[in-house]
């Protein structure tokens, strides 16, 4: 059988990617000569010349066994039967063409195999596609050696010759599917690149040009995604996979990953993360930001982008995908700040829960202090709701945008027994939409814990700011001050001021040193951000210093715990203070009603007082002072207390690492106060002692 032009053109057609075109077999070529069958004898074989070996070569160069050269499959070769009578270095010749035939039959059956197969997927056609059209020079050649047989002009060492070349390109055919053809996708194309290692400029070249054909599919899938956000990989080839049952919630976190063993080796993990986020963005944009409005690429990225995508292997594609990148972030960070606020938000979420608005948290606490000292099943969340707004009409808050005010809401947490107001007020801010994925559940949780430490900071200095506030005016609201009265006013005044030393200290340390310090380093990463997980590892790295710093992590728990000790001391001073006061203020009224009847009486001419009266008085005035002298006992007590509480917050802040935290330590006993008394002696601290000073050098 001869070949001719269109017949050679029908045996590899071009599979194109993303379709499934049956390759036709050519029957003709695989047609069995007509003395295949014949009984083999010696007689069979008289006058077999070196002419019929070579016309028999050259069916066995298509994968056809003749009657004079034969398949053995113990030795997976063509070999000749033992009755030709030929000089061996011809059979030897011979054998070495033949391989061309298994060469040839093992690259043909691996193609016929994986094309039947509808999960090789199309990155796998694209390589099947490659190698048939690979196969088309050597049909061309077996055309042209059938052609000169047919002339005359064909020996077999002129065989072996015109064989030569494409014997070494059918021997790397056939590597490249016996090792990257059981692969399939970007792992295929992994496999292959590996082959771009050959030294040989024609091995290299074959490579490449198999390589480029077989990424066809995956161009193309990478071009949609990084343009459209869309991820058409019906048989799984793409290394960017899609979770359907993610909701749209989690879009950011959770839908999209990178499968690495789909990869393809000549794209970094780097590449690969940008390129993930480029599609990312873009559906997040559509999806959840609720934005169709097409992303403005430039005309000269669009070109570069044909480039970048049809050489995957070269620089360009690197250089394109970081342009895309930006422009897809940047569009998407504009979309956030001009259209969803995030700036303003965040603003106000450091306003309300971080406390950072003064005269609102200050006229809140006004309004709902008593209600708080409450038991807390008698407060209900609407009341609190409706002060919270009253005090936002009243101070600066006003001003903020109407969707900020909206946000801001109470709630209560979970009560237990015994719990007041104070124990299960808390405010919240609730975010949704596309920022809720900067500030998601676990962050409203964090701010959750940090408002409530802010608060019962805020609280302690609120009720010092009232004992303040009614001890100044005694002189004018009690006016029959006594000595005893006079001198637990001052006892009361001194407690205080430790009380405020420590709390001013504590209090410009949250301030200054944890919030101010990281807000600005926020603030600034925020502006600078390239990209949404820039703002999201921000804003994570944000409340984790300030959980950090302000001593709400599992590691400082020790510290958080003395901490809220010294707290708990103080606020039962606070109390205490309120008791007296209305003790205070009853003596008070009974003191002014007796001079006053006594002033009557003295007006009338009579005598202001009898021995009655003023056994009664004396009774009365007895009792009043057992009763002061034991409150004044109970306060000494709770400075006692506080005293001793409060070294023991020292000695455990001092040894933390965090610099910060020693020099709070020593910024509130920084004259050594409390080492001065009589418990400053004890074991516990010891510690604290030497710590200090070793700062202090």
């Amino acid at each position: 059988p001869s070949f001719s032009k269109n017949d050679v053109t029908a045996v590899a057609p071009c599979i194109l990617p993303g379709r499934e075109i049956a390759v036709k077999n050519r029957q003709d070529s695989l047609v069995t000569p007509r003395y295949a069958s014949a009984v083999l004898s010696a007689e069979s074989f008289d006058g077999y010349s070196e002419a019929d070996l070579v016309r028999d070569l050259l069916f066995v160069c298509q994968g056809i066994e003749t009657n004079a050269i034969r398949w053995d499959a113990s030795k997976m070769a063509y070999v000749p039967v033992s009755l030709i009578k030929l000089p061996k270095t011809k059979l030897d010749l011979a054998c070495k063409v033949a391989e061309l035939g298994f060469l040839y039959k093992q690259i043909k059956s691996f193609v016929d195999q994986r094309l039947s197969e509808q999960s090789y997927g199309l990155i796998g056609q694209a390589f099947c596609s490659a190698i048939m059209y690979e196969l088309k020079e050597y049909y061309r050649l077996i055309a042209v050696l059938e052609n000169q047989n047919a002339a005359g002009k064909l020996s077999l060492h002129r065989l072996l010759v015109w064989t030569h070349d494409t014997f070494d390109r059918l021997r790397l055919i056939s590597s490249l599917c016996c090792q990257a053809g059981y692969t399939n996708g970007g792992g295929l194309a992994s496999c292959l690149h590996t082959f771009l290692q050959y030294g040989d400029p024609s091995y290299h070249n074959l490579v490449n040009k198999v390589l480029h054909l077989t990424t066809r599919p995956l161009r193309e899938m990478l071009r949609r995604w990084i343009y459209e956000g869309d991820c058409c990989d019906a048989y799984g080839e793409f290394f960017i996979t899609v979770d359907s049952n993610i909701p749209e919630d989690l879009l950011w976190e959770s839908k999209y990953s990178i499968r690495l063993d789909m990869l393809p080796s000549f794209i970094p993990k780097q590449m690969a993360e940008r390129i993930l986020l480029i599609g990312k963005t873009i559906n997040f944009i559509r999806v959840v930001c609720r934005d169709h409005s097409p992303i403005n690429f430039p005309f000269s990225t669009v070109a570069s982008g044909s480039q970048g995508l049809n050489d995957i292997i070269g620089p360009d594609l690197h250089n394109h995908i970081s342009e895309v990148y930006k422009i897809t972030s940047a569009h998407l960070i504009s979309l956030l700040k001009k259209k969803y606020l995030l700036c303003e938000h965040l603003t106000a979420i450091r306003d309300y829960l971080l406390l950072g608005q003064g005269d609102f948290i200050q006229h809140l606490m006004d309004l709902i202090c008593k209600d708080l000292s409450s038991s807390s099943h008698e407060i209900s969340t609407s009341m609190l709701q409706s002060k919270l707004e009253t005090a936002q009409r009243a101070t600066n808050a006003q001003y903020h945008n109407i969707d900020v005010i909206r946000r801001v809401n109470v709630i209560k947490l979970e009560e237990s027994l015994g719990d007041t107001g104070w124990d299960v007020f808390t405010v919240d801010y609730s975010l949704n939409g596309p920022l809720a994925v900067i500030v998601n559940q676990d962050s409203r949780e964090t701010y959750l814990c940090i408002f409530r430490m802010l608060w019962k900071t805020k609280r302690i200095e609120h009720g010092l700011r009232r004992i303040w506030a009614k001890t100044a005016t005694w002189d004018r609201t009690l006016p029959h001050l006594t000595a005893d009265i006079r001198q637990f006013r001052h006892l009361v005044n001194i407690i205080c001021s430790e009380i405020q030393h420590f709390i001013c200290q504590v209090q410009y340390y949250i301030n200054f040193e944890v919030l101010e310090c990281s807000w600005k380093e926020l603030e600034n990463a925020v502006d600078t951000a390239q990209d949404l997980d820039c703002i999201i590892e921000a804003h994570k790295r944000f409340i984790c210093i300030v959980s950090e710093r302000l001593m709400l992590s599992e590691e400082h728990k020790t510290v958080l715990e003395k901490l809220y000790a010294n707290y708990k001391n103080v606020i039962n001073f606070i109390g205490q203070y309120d008791d007296s006061s209305e003790q205070l203020k009853t003596n008070n009224i009974l003191r002014g009603e007796r001079a006053t009847t006594a002033r009557q009486k003295t007006r009338q001419g009579g005598w202001g007082t009898d021995a009655e009266e003023q056994a009664t008085q004396k009774e009365q005035d007895t009792l009043f002072a057992a009763q002061l002298a034991d409150i004044s006992d109970k306060m000494r007590d709770s400075r006692a207390k506080f005293a001793s509480s409060l070294t023991d917050f020292l000695v455990v802040l001092s040894q933390k690492p965090d610099d910060a935290m020693k020099f709070l330590s020593l910024r509130i006993d920084f004259n050594e106060y409390y080492h001065s008394k009589s418990y400053s002696g004890s074991a516990s601290a010891s510690p604290y002692i030497n710590r200090t000073r070793s700062l202090v050098m």
